[in-house]
């Protein structure tokens, strides 16, 4: 093993860490997107995984934008979208606003990785 800083990650077997949970972010984020194409619940986990997303890419920006495609972020921002028109009426309206807001903000800071 090679120890080639102090960081948590300045091993040779840890150093790839951030990768693996990027991937797995993205895994998520993609299982979720699937679903949420059919769904029309008011509840939606995609903000919630796209939020953590951004945590790990903030740590690990040039994992990020070699993972993350910009197709894909437009991709699961249509489907937020249209999620958003298909129940927007159905959320309670002291939270719906605030819910698309959100929404905006998560994509317009994910819209600044990838590639």
């Amino acid at each position: 093993m090679k120890i080639f800083s102090t960081a948590p990650e300045g091993n040779d077997i840890a150093e790839y860490v951030g990768v693996d949970y990027l991937k797995f972010s993205i895994s998520l984020i993609e299982d979720v997107n699937d679903w949420m194409k059919k769904n029309d619940k008011i509840a939606q986990p995609l903000l919630a995984n796209i939020d953590l997303l951004l945590m790990i890419a903030k740590k690990y920006p040039t994992d990020a934008n070699i993972l993350i495609t910009k197709n894909k972020i437009q991709e699961w921002k249509k489907t937020f979208n249209d999620w958003f028109e298909r129940v927007g009426s159905k959320i309670p309206a002291k939270y719906r606003d605030g819910i698309k807001a959100n929404g905006d903000e998560l994509f317009k800071e994910l819209e600044q990785y990838g590639h």
